[in-house]
């Protein structure tokens, strides 16, 4: 529609429209005017007296009218789920079903007191063990070169990826991918002796408390 008034208005007139409007109404709009019409009988339909300025108004005055701000609606956006950090992972953590997801473990380590080593080193104690120090196993010089002993940050880091964790070892092993039961093996872990270190403490707001190693 305005688009058909644009154009009859250059036809009439190519410069620029009037800057008063070419009668007095009461309203604001001028009568409205039928470009459609106008279009099929031109240019017979602006013979009448007055019609080429009523036109001419009546586009002028269209163009003139403040348009709306369209409101663009905010992108919906779904809260993200926050990953609970190992603290509270641990805190909720059950020993019994770690046990149970630790089985695949067995095929290359032993896990009780006084065990031979295997394919892997025996894991009883291994929680704050010194890495790579378990006597009578030959390990990797990627894993010898790792300093200190292993926290459960290091666990839960190494147990999600040991290719990623530490380059060049030796342990093939695709990883634990859900942090709940990487979680769950390591509070087994944990419990394979008494030297393991307290459990991290839940992040503020995370509720529960830290707990010592079962």
């Amino acid at each position: 529609m305005i688009w058909s008034g644009n154009w009859f208005a250059g036809q009439l007139i190519p410069t620029t429209y009037p800057g008063e409007l070419a009668f007095a109404g009461s309203d604001e709009m001028p009568p409205a005017v039928d470009l459609a019409a106008v279009q099929r009988d031109w240019p017979g339909s602006l013979e009448g007296p007055g019609e080429r300025g009523r036109l001419i108004a009546y586009v002028g005055n269209i163009e003139r009218q403040k348009r709306p701000a369209t409101a663009v609606p905010a992108l919906a956006t779904a809260p993200q789920p926050q990953e609970a950090d190992l603290g509270t992972l641990l805190a909720s953590a059950d020993a019994a079903t770690g046990k149970g997801k630790a089985r695949v473990c067995t095929s290359c380590h032993s896990m009780d007191a006084g065990g031979r080593n295997g394919v892997g080193p025996n894991l009883w104690g291994v929680v704050g063990r010194n890495i790579a120090s378990h006597g009578g196993f030959s390990y990797s010089p990627a894993l010898s070169s790792q300093p200190g002993a292993w926290t459960y940050e290091q666990l839960d880091n190494y147990l999600t990826s040991p290719a990623r964790a530490i380059p060049g070892n030796k342990m093939a092993f695709a990883g634990l991918r859900r942090a709940e039961d990487r979680a769950a093996v390591i509070k087994y872990l944990a419990s394979l002796g008494p030297g393991a270190p307290p459990f991290p403490a839940p992040m503020a707001g995370a509720g529960g408390q830290g707990n010592g190693a079962e």
